[in-house]
């Protein structure tokens, strides 16, 4: 399939996009814009390794508080402190710092938060997307299998109909 930079989504569907990009070893970002948000997935060598959003539901803290792993009250404290860093910590390394998760739990919660965001992306109906040839450098690099994932996501979009 000839790869388009950018378009929408119902022209070209995101697993075909994934799998493509994935089939060229393709390292860079994929960018996703809704009415309502914007999502990044990055990749190394055509794998998943870290996705972001400005979707507030995907935010790292919330992700640990459905898991359990973080309260509410030591996320609002680190909310605190991470604004007087000046954004230079982040606030997974933050949260691990003041021993309010370990080390696991926020690997744990960074991994689900990537597959949370990459299930959302699936679920879109209507957004634009553009491939950028860019790759963040403060990033976790996450090793997520893709083919594990979309056959999860299609598992889940299953049992949710």
């Amino acid at each position: 399939m000839p790869l388009s930079s950018s378009g929408n989504i119902q022209d070209a569907p995101l697993p075909a996009l994934f799998e493509e990009l994935g089939t060229r070893k393709f390292t860079g970002t994929i960018v996703v814009r809704s009415d309502d948000s914007e999502k990044a997935v990055h990749l190394k060598e055509g794998q998943i390794v870290f996705a972001t959003s400005t979707d507030s539901n995907d935010r790292l803290g919330e992700i640990l508080i459905k898991a359990g792993k973080l309260t509410r009250e030591h996320l609002e404290t680190a909310l605190v402190l991470l604004k007087k860093t000046a954004g230079f910590k982040k606030l997974g390394a933050l949260l691990v710092e003041k021993g309010f998760v370990t080390p696991k739990d926020l690997f744990a919660g960074l991994k689900t938060q990537v597959k949370e965001i990459i299930y959302s992306l699936f679920l879109l109906e209507n957004a634009t997307y553009r491939i950028e040839e860019t790759f963040p450098t403060d990033i976790i690099q996450l090793q997520i299998n893709m083919q594990e994932l979309i056959t999860e996501i299609i598992q889940r979009i299953r049992q949710e109909a």
